[in-house]
């Protein structure tokens, strides 16, 4: 049994660490030369706005407040989203392995995604008392803000 947790473990955190679920894209990256497409120095919300997560959090570090992001910024958003990213995929790990560990719970057939601890759950399950059961179960789980419970019965 012992052994099962570690390897639902690794492939929980290698799955949750292999694409953000939530924006349908991979983990941050991309070069501040990448975004810069005027090649100003500089990036406008404009050249921001094609990274969802970027331009989310344009005003929040342009420190100088003059409407655009220096590469300093720029890499201190990004450093941002990346600790965000793994917060994110540490709460999937931990909610996947506490309905692991819940009895009466069939967690093999839970999907879970998270987006600024914000926990969702979805898949077909046997009754109504399962979900519940899950629902409260990921609630409880640390750094979890709140849950949105989309299991079904099948």
């Amino acid at each position: 049994m012992r052994m099962l947790i570690h390897v639902v473990l690794a492939t929980a955190m290698l799955s949750a660490c292999a694409q953000n679920p939530q924006s349908g894209e991979s983990s941050p990256s991309g070069s501040f030369a990448d975004y810069d497409k005027n090649s100003d120095g500089y990036l406008n919300p404009a050249e921001a706005a094609h990274d969802k997560e970027l331009a989310k959090r344009f005003k929040r570090f342009d420190e100088n407040r003059d409407g655009k992001l220096s590469e300093k910024e720029f890499n201190s958003a990004k450093a941002d989203q990346e600790k965000q990213y793994m917060a994110d995929s540490a709460i999937t790990t931990k909610v996947k392995t506490a309905l692991l560990m819940a009895k009466g719970i069939p967690s093999f057939s839970i999907s879970v995604e998270t987006y600024e601890g914000r926990v969702q759950l979805s898949g077909s399950i046997e009754n109504r008392e399962q979900i519940a059961q899950a629902g409260k179960v990921a609630a409880e789980v640390s750094g979890v803000r709140s849950v949105k419970n989309d299991l079904a019965v099948k």
